[in-house]
């Protein structure tokens, strides 16, 4: 059965929880989480046509800080989780990307960790920031049901 998303939310990913993904105490190891962030944002990001997975030649994004809250565990049994993604506040050169990873109990949604991620664009060439993309910018706007906060 698939469940709605959270409110505010439209991009989802399901991604299989592993035996490699668990930690001595047969939980998702903290680092997974990360991980499994990154692959949410990696789809949202090809989805709104913002990165085609080619290695940036020029602007990309590069991520300056993450936070995670830890709500509950995931365990094998769990056999997949929904990772959703969205876009939270659009800046000058940085933007944050919201992450909730759920887990499924007696077919029942559970937040399992709530993820922030600054992000900044990045030249790759010149080795520094940028502002973000203006092409970014619609995009994120167009695509999200409820508008990034945005500051300039």
């Amino acid at each position: 059965m698939t469940h709605p998303p959270p409110e505010g939310f439209r991009h989802r990913v399901a991604i299989p929880v592993r035996f490699g993904d668990l930690d001595a105490m047969g939980h998702v190891n903290n680092a997974m989480y990360l991980t499994y962030m990154e692959t949410g944002r990696v789809s949202y990001f090809r989805d709104l046509n913002l990165w085609d997975g080619a290695m940036p030649r020029q602007i990309g994004p590069i991520m300056a800080k993450a936070t995670i809250d830890y709500k509950l565990p995931v365990n094998l049994e769990d056999g997949t989780v929904d990772v959703f993604t969205r876009c939270i506040r659009l800046g000058h050169k940085s933007y944050e990307v919201e992450h909730r990873i759920v887990r499924y109990r007696d077919n029942q949604p559970e937040l399992a960790a709530l993820g922030i991620i600054v992000l900044v664009a990045y030249d790759y060439r010149l080795g520094q920031s940028v502002p973000l993309l203006e092409v970014w910018r619609e995009r994120i706007l167009a695509y999200e049901p409820q508008s990034p906060i945005t500051k300039s």
